[in-house]
């Protein structure tokens, strides 16, 4: 009897054993995010990290303001809502304060500004006087003024810089007037009986249910151009933290084909996958240099011809 109470004994701690080992190799991660549309974390993400071990906890925030905070204090390990622009930015005014320098740990999506109205249709028939809803950040203010500056519609000053503001405007010929506000407020600022167009960006824009192909504009995007890197989307860690290989993880899931299928589902006219494009950019610019390379040998292999 009392072997068979020893065995027992020795079972359960084993089993207990076990159980508290499993507990301890898991790892929770906390993942800044903002709006409703998180369903690359939900569907595939959180899923597929959860049978590893790494367990995500989604945490929302309404703007874009909080979520840079709260990483640089440790109240989250990373978020997924800014692009690098405005995450640089973020850095220069903020660094010194927090003592923290935040870094993208991978690319994530394209979501370009967008243009909308639900009383005009197009750009043409705006009036003098007219009013624009336009987010209040600096980084994404001036991108939403680039945009208007593209059509005519507006001319910015000579020696405004890649961070204009409506202070930099030039000529603005129909006297148009510039309501500024925090980002998540200008889709329903488009509501508003005195508001002619708004800008949106992709997270608000979805979030209201629309797409791009309802815009009156679209951001364009050239991933030739180095330059616009800059409104590429990214998980943003802390620079502590780049090398941590749960993170790391996380990233190589993000970039993963059942990800990669949401953007031709759920987020199709809205966003892009950054990382395929700029895969397809490198892969298109190795073969061209690697045909280049073929043409010089077989130029230099080539006899002179008889005069």
């Amino acid at each position: 009897m009392k072997k068979i109470l020893a065995w027992v004994l020795a079972l359960s701690l084993l089993l207990c054993g076990a159980a508290f080992a499993e507990e301890a190799e898991e790892v929770h991660v906390k993942v800044g995010v903002v709006g409703e549309n998180n369903e690359q974390w939900e569907q595939v993400i959180i899923p597929t990290l959860a049978e590893e071990g790494i367990i995500i906890e989604l945490v929302k925030f309404s703007d874009y303001i909080i979520p840079n905070q709260a990483l640089a204090q440790g109240e989250i390990d990373m978020n997924a809502f800014q692009h690098y622009d405005f995450m640089n930015n973020w850095n220069e005014e903020n660094s010194a304060a927090y003592g923290v320098t935040l870094v993208g740990l991978c690319d994530t999506l394209i979501a370009p500004l967008c243009i909308y109205s639900d009383k005009i249709t197009s750009l043409d028939e705006l009036k003098e006087g007219d009013q624009i809803a336009i987010m209040n950040d600096v980084v994404n203010e001036a991108r939403a003024l680039r945009m208007l500056a593209s059509t005519g519609l507006i001319t910015l000053s000579e020696d405004s810089t890649e961070l204009a503001t409506v202070a930099d405007i030039a000529e603005n010929p129909l006297g148009l007037e510039f309501v500024e506000m925090e980002a998540a407020l200008t889709p329903t600022a488009m509501k508003d009986p005195a508001i002619a167009i708004a800008f949106l960006n992709g997270t608000h824009a979805k979030d209201a249910g629309l797409t791009n192909d309802q815009a009156l504009l679209v951001e364009e995007f050239d991933f030739d151009d180095e330059s616009m890197h800059g409104i590429v989307n990214n998980i943003a860690v802390r620079a502590d933290d780049i090398d941590n290989p749960v993170y790391q993880r996380i990233a190589e899931v993000y970039q993963s084909d059942e990800v990669r299928a949401l953007f031709d589902t759920v987020y199709a006219g809205v966003y892009l996958p950054a990382w395929e494009a700029a895969d397809e950019t490198t892969e298109a610019t190795d073969e061209a240099t690697e045909a280049a390379d073929e043409a010089a040998d077989e130029a230099e292999t080539e006899e002179p011809a008889a005069e």
